[in-house]
Formats: structure tokens, C-alpha cells, sequence
């Protein structure tokens, strides 16, 4: 808010927390469409400022917003309106800051949408009932805040709320509400019993937390000498050890009837049980398993969740599955969520069982779709679809690298052009930080370096730079794309350059006959291609001038030379059956850990609640 009421406060990080906010309701795609459609509007008026600065620019001045297409510009306009009304509104006189608050609420439309999904119930329904409580915890800050300070603006509680470092508690005493839980810590214990106490989290490490610790004017080492304690590190923890056994017994002994401490011990001995426990009980708690699991939540999606697994089970008896399925019967009349089967994922019918492609469609294929669709087809797709990770600032740095490439035409290439348009173009890049240019500009004439020597030492000659291509390989699978370089070997045959930027070598040698983005290069020369220089494949090479060992190339053998010569067409068509088939397959493999898709697959943890009867 405190970047709404002064505009120039507002920078790249809050703009894209704003548009991700429930206010914008962007999503990672219409970001990327908005900033490439600011960019490419302030290039037409040569303007080369990063798309942060343009974003920035557009939420404080939504003018811009109207020449961006409306499905991808509509988050950035109500993020600029809703700007516009706090700023309206602060500036009323007196206003106070649960006045600009509520004018914020009611421009929103936030209370109707989360009002309406808290009422369907299930996750959906748990979270806004979150979210509206998180909002009434605002306003009763806000009107707080107005009593307290009657006629401060809005800014000053702006910043007394982003400055507090705990949650600010009311000034008004609690009533007693009767037989209620109270949380409290253990020293506000003092002097108080119950009948039953709960003591949890009692963890080595955590109690006794034996860090050390102490006051400005160390009158802590006068208690230490006056009790006879050795001074120094030893005496400090000692003291403290003593001090923690002291509040701990304080804990245990505010209970009249029953007293229960929890602990858990991890396999991997990360998390043990405190020395503590083996003092009350007198027995060493690893040699006991005191529980295993804690029972079902009493609530009715816990309910619900254990009648639907009871159910799938195929290990559960008949007899338990029955009554389960009764249970889940009734309480589907009742219409609670998830109780109803016809709501399980998994279960319901296909909505549509159609092909992605048409049977009388080409279906094209790029070589580096090849090694993705073949790595797992689902990722492909829903990348393919709007699920993409933004660019990185490396894949910048390696954009800018291939493009001052263009320029090497021959291996007298002039060192001094490729750093002077490197250098003119740099400051185009987005990078995380602006601390990074200079390392980054460093690697950057790193690898120019490395692409100078390389040419120096090839033998091969050039053919064409950033050569296009499509050709068929059949009446339904055609190749497309960009070769970096396209070159001739000493036998006349093609043999196409790729330039790799990344840092790390994701190919190994072993895998390094059978890649599937250079067969597919290879495949589209001898599909005719680029007929002009010739239709015999003479290999294909990697480049790495990325990599911190110099450059490293690596080469694929001519498919005249495999065993099988028609693999890579073999594996571009099976590549182009997969992209046009109506099912596809999610793949564990090696690059699973970096998936951006990974809260939509269902061999992840975090995606596998969509996919499954149980979930």
C-alpha cells in the first residue's frame, strides 16, 4: 500500500507482487506476454529500457496499457485502478487508514469471489476462509491503529505495520470465555495450573536451547561468579542448561491430573528427542515407541478423506469397504464435497478423447522438441501450454552470445566487433540483480573468447549463419528450425554447429551417439533441407562455450556411420506420433528435481493430489 500512496516508491518487485496478488490475478504467462508487449512497444520508440522499469512505468500510468492486447494487459489495468482508488482515497481529508482500507476492499470485488468459493467448501473453500480471516486481522489492525493515533495518515501505519517484527496484540484485556485451550508460553505459566497440560515440541536443540547468549553489559557473568560457576563458554552453557531444566519443570508441573509431552525422532537423526524426556520418565525415550501417528482430525474433509482411501484400498476387508461406501452414500446426500465419486479425479470419463492433431494435419517437430517429448510428453505439453519457467538472466546472457555469434563470418573475425555489440546490447538483459552485470558481462567475453579461439582451430568452412529449414520426412511429420552454423566438412558433407551457453555439459559421452536434438539435424540435411549445399550428412557438434574448462566440442558421428542409419528419422517421427496423440505420459527422469510443471504431474508429490481417486 505504502508504494500505492507514493508512486515512486513503487519498484519491479512490488509491481510483480501486485499483478500475482489476488487484486491482479496474473498468472507467470500473462506477466511474460505483458512485459514482451511493453518491450516491444517502447523498441518501436526507441526505447531500450529493461521491461521491469516499463512495468513499473505502466502501473503508475496506465496509458501504455491500451496499445497491449486486452487478455494479457487486463491484470496490469485493474492492478492501475485499484492503485488509482487507494491514492483517491488517502488523499481525502481526514482519511484514516481503515477508510483507505475499505476503499480498497470494496474496489476490489475480493468479498463477493472469496465469499462464494468459502462457501463450495473443500481446499478451495479452506483457503479463502483464510484469506477473509487474514482481511478481518487487517481491519482490526487499521481501526486499532485509528484509535490509537486519530488523524495520522495513512502512511504512518503503512509503515508501522511493514515494521513490526512480531504480530501486534490488542490493547484491550481478554475476557474469560469458560472451559477454553490456552497457548501460552512457559513463563507466563508461573503461578497457574490446569488440569491437563500440553507440553509440545520437546526437541533437542529446542529444549534445552543451549545457544549462547547474553546482555549488553554481561551482567550475566556476575550471577555466574557468585555462583561459583567457571567463567567462559563452559560456565555459560552450563547456566543456561540449568535455566532451561528450571522452565521446563515449570511446564510439566502446571498440570493437577495429566501432563503430555510430545517429542519425534527422525530416522535420519536430524530431529531427536530432548535429554528432558529421559529425566521425567527415567527411561530413555528412543527405546519406546510412544506413538506412531496422531488420530484423524475431527473435521469432515479428514472424514471424507479417510472413507474415500478406506474405500480404494484394495487391502481393506469387504465388510469395512462396504460400510465405508455407505458412509461416503450419506454423506453425498448431505452434498459434502468430495463425498460424491462423480468428483473424484480420476474417475469421471475423458471430456474430450479427441487427438491434439487432426488426422490429415502435419504435425511439425523442432529438434530440441524431439529430446523433450521423448524425456516425458506431459511436461512438453504443458509447457508447450502457458507452464514454461520464465527466462532466466543466463539464458539472456546466452541469447545476446549467439547473436554477437552472427557476426563471426569467417575465422579472421574482429575481436574488438563482438565485444563492442555484446557491450552495446548488455544493458538490455533483465538480470536478477544489477549486481551481477559485471559478472555477468565477464562471461559473457569469456565465452566470445572461447568462440574466437574454436573458429581459429576449425577446420570445416562456413555455409550459412542462423540458417531456417522446414522439410517433410513424410505426409505428416515435417522438421522446422535454426541451425546456429551450418558448415562443410573437408568430404563435402553438411555438418551442423550447435552453440550451447550453459554453464554445466548436460550431454555425456555415452548418451552423446544417439542425442536426439543433433540426429534430428542430421535427419532434416539428408531429408533435403538445405539442398543448396548438399544432402550427406557429415555429423553434428555441440559447442559448449559456457562450460569453466574452455571450449568443449562435441560430436555425433554421421548416421552413415551408426548401426542403424534411420534412427533419427525413426525417432522424429515417433517424436511427431507423440505430440499428436491424445494421451501423454508423465516420465520420472533425471530433470524432474527442475520442472517448473512439477505441481501438475502426477508422479510429484505436489501434483499427485490431482490425479489420483484419493485426492
Amino acid at each position: 500500500m505504502r508504494c500505492a500512496l507514493e508512486p515512486e516508491r513503487l519498484d519491479e518487485d512490488a509491481a510483480v507482487a501486485l499483478l500475482h496478488s489476488p487484486l491482479g490475478g496474473a498468472d507467470p504467462m500473462a506477466e511474460r506476454r505483458l512485459r514482451q508487449g511493453l518491450r516491444a512497444l517502447a523498441l518501436a520508440a526507441g526505447d531500450r529500457r529493461p521491461s521491469g522499469v516499463l512495468l513499473v512505468e505502466a502501473l503508475n500510468d496506465p496509458r501504455d496499457l491500451l496499445a497491449v492486447e486486452r487478455r494479457w494487459a487486463a491484470p496490469a489495468q485493474t492492478v492501475a485502478r485499484l492503485l488509482g482508488t487507494v491514492r483517491e482515497a488517502a488523499a481525502r481529508p481526514g482519511a484514516t487508514a481503515e477508510d483507505t482500507l475499505w476503499a480498497l476492499w470494496q474496489a476490489s470485488g475480493l468479498a463477493e469471489r472469496w465469499s462464494t468459493v468459502s462457501a463450495r467448501g473443500g481446499h478451495r473453500g479452506a483457503t479463502a476462509d483464510r484469506d477473509l480471516d487474514a482481511v478481518m486481522v487487517l481491519f482490526d489492525a487499521a481501526a486499532r491503529f485509528a484509535d490509537r493515533l486519530p488523524g495520522a495518515r495513512t502512511e504512518v501505519f503503512v509503515d508501522q505495520l511493514t515494521g513490526q517484527e512480531l504480530p501486534a496484540d490488542t490493547i484491550a484485556q481478554t475476557a474469560d470465555r469458560g472451559s477454553a485451550v490456552r497457548i501460552l508460553t512457559a513463563h507466563a505459566a508461573k503461578g497457574l495450573e490446569w488440569d491437563v497440560v500440553l507440553v509440545p515440541g520437546v526437541q533437542e536443540g529446542i529444549w534445552p536451547d543451549l545457544r549462547l547468549r547474553g546482555s549488553v553489559l554481561g551482567s550475566e557473568q556476575l550471577v555466574d561468579i557468585l555462583a561459583g560457576r567457571e567463567l567462559g563458554a563452559v560456565g555459560q552453557t552450563a547456566a543456561l542448561l540449568d535455566e532451561e531444566r528450571r522452565l521446563f519443570s515449570v511446564a510439566v508441573t502446571r498440570a493437577r491430573q495429566r501432563v503430555i509431552v510430545t517429542a519425534v525422532a527422525s530416522g535420519d537423526g536430524e530431529e531427536q528427542p530432548s535429554r528432558f524426556l529421559s529425566e521425567l520418565s527415567g527411561e530413555d525415550p528412543q527405546e519406546h515407541s510412544i506413538t506412531t501417528r496422531l488420530p484423524r482430525a475431527l473435521t469432515l474433509p479428514a472424514l471424507v478423506a479417510e472413507l474415500r482411501s478406506t474405500l480404494t484400498d484394495p487391502g481393506t476387508p469387504p465388510d469395512r469397504r462396504a460400510v465405508a461406501a455407505a458412509h461416503l452414500a450419506r454423506l453425498a446426500e448431505a452434498r459434502v464435497p468430495g463425498a460424491d465419486p462423480a468428483d473424484w479425479w480420476g474417475l469421471p470419463p475423458l471430456s474430450d478423447d479427441r487427438a491434439l492433431h487432426d488426422e490429415d494435419e502435419p504435425v511439425t517437430v523442432t529438434p530440441s522438441t524431439v529430446e523433450s517429448v521423448q524425456r516425458c510428453s506431459l511436461r512438453w505439453l504443458l509447457e508447450r501450454h502457458g507452464g514454461g519457467a520464465r527466462p532466466t538472466p543466463e539464458q539472456g546472457v546466452g541469447n545476446l552470445v549467439h547473436a554477437a555469434a552472427m557476426l563471426a563470418t569467417d575465422a579472421q573475425v574482429d575481436r574488438a566487433t563482438l565485444i563492442d555489440y555484446v557491450a552495446g546490447r548488455f544493458d538490455e538483459i533483465e538480470l536478477s540483480a544489477r549486481w551481477l552485470a559485471g559478472r555477468e558481462r565477464q562471461r559473457a567475453e569469456q565465452m566470445v573468447d572461447k568462440l574466437i579461439g574454436w573458429l581459429a582451430d576449425n577446420p570445416r568452412r562456413l555455409a550459412a549463419i542462423e540458417a531456417a529449414f522446414m522439410v517433410n520426412l513424410d505426409q505428416v511429420t515435417q522438421i522446422k528450425g535454426r541451425v546456429d552454423r551450418l558448415e562443410v566438412d573437408e568430404q563435402g558433407r553438411l555438418v551442423v554447429i550447435d552453440l550451447k551457453t550453459g554453464k554445466t555439459t548436460s550431454v555425456t559421452e555415452a548418451d552423446l551417439p544417439e542425442q536426439p536434438q543433433l540426429g534430428a539435424y542430421q535427419a532434416a540435411i539428408e531429408a533435403g533441407a538445405f539442398a543448396e549445399w548438399g544432402e550427406e550428412s557429415g555429423g553434428a557438434a555441440l559447442v559448449q562455450l559456457g562450460s569453466h574448462t574452455g571450449v568443449k566440442e562435441q560430436v555425433q558421428p554421421p548416421l552413415s556411420e551408426a548401426a542403424d542409419p534411420g534412427w533419427a528419422a525413426e525417432l522424429v517421427k515417433r517424436t511427431a506420433a507423440t505430440m499428436a496423440a491424445a494421451t501423454f505420459q508423465a516420465v520420472v527422469n533425471a530433470k524432474c528435481r527442475t520442472c517448473p510443471v512439477r505441481t501438475s504431474c502426477p508422479v510429484d508429490v505436489k501434483g499427485r493430489h490431482v490425479t489420483g481417486p484419493s485426492s
